[in-house]
C-alpha cells in the first residue's frame, strides 16, 4: 500500500479544518497520538508530519459518528442509514471497499457514547467524544490487514436527528437478534408479533421491509425468505391480534435470556411489562375449605371411561408399536361414541395432529382401519411449536367446535423446541415447555394426548424408559406406555395417573384389522394361563399315582428349569390358588392336591376356577 505524501496529509488536514472541525495528528498506521491532552488540544496543519494519519476531534468539532464495526452492522448500516452525509471508507489491498463511518453534526440528540450499551457497541459504535481516523492507513484488529481510510465528501455533513438515531437502533437490533433466528416462517411470525406490539410508529410497509431485509440476509436459502411471505405474516398478525405475543414469547422460542430480548426490543420500541412483576398472595385468605364442602364442582370427565381422563396425557411406545394407528383409531371411536379398550367413551369432537404423516398416509390408514364410514375427527398434518402459537391454536379449535373432547398430538418431538444454552436443566426445559398446554387442557376440561417415544436403555421401571427428563412426566396428569410383544406376541398397555387407578392390559396386534385386540387385565390373563397349565399338570401327575404334589413336581413335569421365571410363577400361583380354595393343602407342608370336584370338562373348569373368558372386540 502506498503511503501519502506530506503535501497530501496537510491538504486533507486543511480540508477538515475548512469544514469547521478540529484535527488530531496521529502516528503513521495508527489511531493514537502521544499527547496527554489529545482531546482538548487544538492542533494546526503544521502539527501534521510526514506519513501521519489524520483524525477528527469529535467533541471539539461537535460531530457524531456511527462506526460500523461488524460485517452485519456494515451491511444493515449501508442499507438503512442516510447516505446523504459525509462517509469514511476503508479500502483494502484488493480494492475492496467498506463504508464504515457515517459523520453527522451532533445537534444535541445524543450526549454520551454508545447509549445502547456494550452489546450494540460490538455491532455499531455511536461516538460523540474521542477521535475518529478520517484519513490514513491502519491495521484491521482481527484480520491484520492494512486498510487505507479515505473521505467520501460528496455530501455535506447533515445534522444528527431522531430519525437517524432510530435507524441506528434498528441496525443494532437487526445485527444482534438476527444471529439467533431459526426459520423464516416461525421466527418471522414471532418477530413481527413483537414489532406489531411494541413498534407502534412502524407502518405495515416498515415491518414487511424489515422482515424481508433481515431474513434474506441471515437465512437466504430459506424458501420463506421472500417479500410475499413477509406480507402474509404482517397481514396475519394484523388480523389476529390474539396471537401478537411479546418478548417472553420471542425469547422462549429463540432460547434466549428474557431480559436481553426485552432490552433489545426496547431499542426499537416501547416494551411494557408482561406479567413479569412479582405478586404477593395472602395465604391466610386462600381456599375456604368450609365453602368448598358445599361447592358444586363438576366430576372429572373421561374420553375413555376410567383410563383416559381430562388433562394432559403422555402416550409412549417404541418405534413400530403402532402408536399412530392406535391413537387415530381412538379419535374415530371417541368422535362416534364407540367403545374402546373394552370401555365406554364419552362422545365428543376430536382433533388428530398427525405431524409425521401425509394426506396419502392418513387416507390409507383410515381405509385399513375400516372406519371410512364413520364421522371423522378433525385432522391436520402441521402445527406450530409449543410456546410459539400451538396453545393459542388449540384454544381457538376448542372455542370453535361444539363439544371438544380429545386432542392427539402425534408426536411431541414435532412441536417441542430444542433445548437452548440458556434453558437451564433438561427437567426445567421440559417442565416449562408443557406447563401452558397442561393448564389449557385442565381449564377447558379436555384430554390432550402427547405421543412420544421410549429410549433404548434397559430400565427396571417401565416409565423410566420414556424419552426426555422426568419433567415431562411431572407435568402430565396421566401416562400410557405400550410395550409390543415380538412377532405378534402379547403386548402390554400400562397406565398410571393422578386421577386413575393403575392398570395393565393385555393386547394382541391383529395384522388383518390393523388394530390391537383387547384381552383384558394383564394379571388376570396371565394368571388364567398359569392356572390352566398347573391344573393340567396336576391332573396328569395324579393320574400317574401322585397324591401330595409339590410345586417342584409341577415345574419338573412342565419342563421348566428350577431357577427360571416360569418356575417362580408356578410356585406363587399355586399358593394363590390355595388361598382362593382352588387347591387343597396337603398334610405335609408345601404340598397340594386338586379338589375332589374338579372335572376335566373345560366349561366346568372355567366355572370352578373363576377364570375370565378371553374377549375379542371389533375395536380396541
Amino acid at each position: 500500500m502506498v503511503f501519502r505524501t506530506d503535501w497530501e496529509n496537510k491538504k486533507i488536514a486543511q480540508q477538515i479544518i475548512n469544514q469547521g472541525a478540529f484535527i488530531i495528528p496521529l502516528f503513521p498506521n495508527s489511531k493514537k497520538n502521544g499527547d496527554a491532552d489529545i482531546l482538548t488540544k487544538r492542533y494546526t496543519v503544521e502539527d501534521v508530519k510526514e506519513n501521519d494519519n489524520v483524525g477528527i476531534n469529535l467533541g471539539l468539532s461537535g460531530y457524531t459518528t456511527l462506526d460500523l464495526d461488524s460485517k452485519d452492522g456494515i451491511y444493515f448500516g449501508n442499507k438503512w442509514l442516510p447516505q446523504d452525509t459525509e462517509k469514511h471508507i476503508r479500502v483494502y489491498p484488493d480494492d475492496r471497499e467498506e463504508v464504515v463511518h457515517y459523520l453527522f453534526k451532533s445537534n444535541g440528540v445524543v450526549t454520551e457514547n454508545n447509549p445502547l450499551g456494550q452489546v450494540a457497541k460490538e455491532e455499531v459504535e455511536l461516538l460523540v467524544k474521542g477521535n475518529l481516523v478520517a484519513y490514513g492507513t491502519t491495521i484491521h484488529k482481527t484480520t491484520n490487514e492494512p486498510m487505507k481510510r479515505v473521505i467520501d465528501s460528496k455530501h455535506a455533513i447533515r445534522p444528527f436527528n431522531d430519525s437517524i438515531l432510530n435507524a441506528y437502533k434498528k441496525v443494532c437490533f437487526a445485527a444482534v437478534i438476527g444471529k439467533h433466528l431459526i426459520s423464516a416462517n416461525t421466527s418471522a411470525l414471532a418477530l413481527d408479533s413483537c414489532l406489531w406490539r411494541y413498534c407502534k410508529n412502524w407502518s405495515d410497509e416498515d415491518r414487511v421491509n424489515f422482515l424481508y431485509d433481515i431474513f434474506s440476509y441471515y437465512l437466504p436459502n430459506d424458501k420463506d425468505s421472500n417479500i410475499g411471505k413477509m406480507k402474509r405474516i404482517v397481514k396475519s398478525n394484523n388480523n389476529d391480534t390474539t396471537n401478537n405475543a411479546g418478548y417472553l414469547y420471542l425469547a422462549n422460542y429463540l432460547n434466549l435470556e428474557k431480559s436481553k430480548v426485552r432490552e433489545w426490543l426496547g431499542w426499537i420500541g416501547t416494551v411494557h411489562e408482561e406479567k413479569t412483576k412479582k405478586t404477593h398472595r395472602d395465604f391466610t385468605n386462600g381456599v375456604d375449605m368450609r365453602a368448598l364442602r358445599t361447592k358444586d364442582i363438576p366430576p372429572l370427565r373421561f374420553a375413555i371411561a376410567d383410563i383416559l381422563p381430562e388433562g394432559l396425557v403422555l402416550y409412549c411406545g417404541r418405534a413400530k408399536s403402532m402408536k399412530s394407528w392406535t391413537m387415530l383409531l381412538i379419535c374415530y371411536l371417541v368422535q362416534n361414541g364407540m367403545d374402546a379398550l373394552g370401555r365406554e367413551t364419552t362422545q365428543g369432537d376430536c382433533l388428530y395432529l398427525g405431524l409425521e404423516d401425509s394426506e396419502r398416509r392418513l387416507k390409507d390408514r383410515e381405509h385399513k382401519l375400516g372406519v371410512d364410514n364413520l364421522t371423522p375427527p378433525y385432522v391436520d398434518v402441521d402445527a406450530p411449536y409449543l410456546k410459539m402459537g400451538l396453545e393459542e391454536s388449540l384454544q381457538q379449535w376448542i372455542d370453535n367446535v361444539a363439544n371438544p373432547r380429545l386432542i392427539v398430538i402425534d408426536t411431541l418431538a414435532r412441536v417441542k423446541q430444542a433445548m437452548g444454552k440458556r434453558s437451564g436443566t433438561a427437567y426445567d426445559h421440559d417442565n416449562e415447555t408443557l406447563r401452558d398446554i397442561q393448564k389449557l387442557a385442565v381449564k377447558n376440561g379436555v384430554t390432550i394426548v402427547l405421543v412420544s417415544h421410549l429410549n433404548k436403555a434397559p430400565q427396571d421401571y417401565a416409565f423410566d424408559k420414556i424419552t426426555g427428563s422426568t419433567g415431562l412426566q411431572g407435568m402430565c396428569d396421566a401416562m400410557w406406555l405400550c410395550e409390543r410383544g415380538e412377532n405378534g406376541a402379547q403386548s402390554t398397555l400400562i397406565g398410571r395417573g393422578r386421577d386413575i387407578h393403575d392398570f395393565e392390559y393385555s393386547l394382541t396386534w391383529n395384522e388383518e384389522t390393523w388394530r390391537y385386540e383387547f384381552n383384558g387385565n394383564l394379571g388376570e390373563v396371565t394368571l388364567k394361563e398359569n392356572r390352566k397349565e398347573i391344573v393340567d399338570a396336576m391332573k396328569e401327575i395324579t393320574a400317574q399315582g401322585g397324591d401330595l404334589i409339590r410345586p417342584r413336581d409341577v415345574i419338573k413335569h412342565c419342563g421348566y428349569p428350577t431357577n427360571s421365571k416360569e418356575a417362580s410363577g408356578i410356585s406363587k400361583t399355586m399358593q394363590r390358588m390355595k388361598n382362593n380354595y382352588e387347591l387343597i393343602a396337603g398334610f405335609k407342608y408345601g404340598t397340594y392336591r386338586l379338589p375332589e370336584d374338579v372335572k376335566v370338562d373345560e366349561e366346568q373348569y372355567k366355572d370352578s376356577f373363576r377364570t375370565i373368558e378371553k374377549k375379542k372386540y371389533s375395536c380396541l
